[in-house]
């Protein structure tokens, strides 16, 4: 069903904003070592972040070894170029770049005599209207699910991806959806955390990001893969080239925060 799409668990790489925590994991054929890179370019900040790391072995936890000393451009559509600076080990940041709807950004990062590129557009900005936290009307009615209230453009393609956090505490279940079937509709969509009580007092907020195909495919062959149990993991299709693991993103961003009853 497009209106709710939820998967768990397994991804290589961290939720790209928000956390500073790895999160999500995925064993990827036992290949420990190759480059990860997660960039973010969003249009709420004039900080920007790149993070450079190596894979490791699943059963190595969260020890993700930093890479350092890489050279970290983007570009924009005008050629001006953005440096980020390593702030600490293995991530690259700028305060001189705020994303702009529309606009198509280039990353490229040096690492010794290997030069890696990807390239995507900001969409449109698309806001949250609000979100909610509900009893559902039937099975576990101590479950609550989490709403979210916005309205789909009817002149434009979409793709979304939704990151719940509970108490500051970013989840580790993904969410993500397109217009196919909903194009210019009101929308109210279901969000079913995976094995989460959420109790009276707890704080959640839902950021929606606006991602382009290329970004929203990368996260759907990943929830493609964790709704087929049992089938080897593979690598997502990044936009990045020369192939390596992870994906650059340049998206809007909007979020909303509610108290539970």
């Amino acid at each position: 069903m497009k209106h709710r799409i939820i998967i768990s668990s397994i991804i290589i790489l961290t939720a790209f904003i928000s956390s500073c925590e790895k999160v999500i994991d995925i064993q990827v054929n036992d290949e420990v070592g190759r480059l990860v890179i997660e960039g973010v370019i969003n249009n709420t900040t004039t900080e920007q972040e790149i993070k450079l790391s190596r894979n490791a072995a699943f059963s190595g936890g969260n020890n993700y070894p930093a890479v350092r000393g890489a050279t970290v451009i983007v570009r924009d559509q005008k050629q001006q170029e953005y440096i980020f600076v390593e702030t600490e080990a293995g991530t690259y940041k700028t305060q001189q770049l705020k994303g702009t709807p529309g606009e198509t950004y280039t990353m490229e990062v040096r690492i010794d005599q290997d030069k890696y590129q990807a390239t995507s557009q900001m969409p449109q900005i698309v806001s949250l209207d609000s979100i909610s936290v509900e009893k559902p009307k039937f099975g576990d009615k101590e479950k609550r699910n989490i709403k979210v209230f916005y309205k789909d453009p009817a002149d434009q393609i979409n793709q979304y991806r939704f990151i719940v956090f509970l108490n500051d505490k970013q989840l580790k279940d993904i969410y993500t959806v397109n217009d196919d079937f909903n194009n210019g509709n009101k929308i109210n969509l279901t969000l079913r955390p995976d094995d989460l009580d959420i109790f009276p007092g707890d704080r959640i907020r839902v950021e929606m990001l606006c991602v382009d195909k290329t970004v929203y495919n990368y996260w759907y062959s990943l929830m493609q893969q964790s709704a087929n149990s049992g089938v080897t993991p593979s690598n997502p299709p990044t936009n990045i080239s020369p192939t390596t693991l992870g994906c650059f993103s340049a998206h809007t961003f909007s979020t909303k925060s509610v108290q539970v009853d």
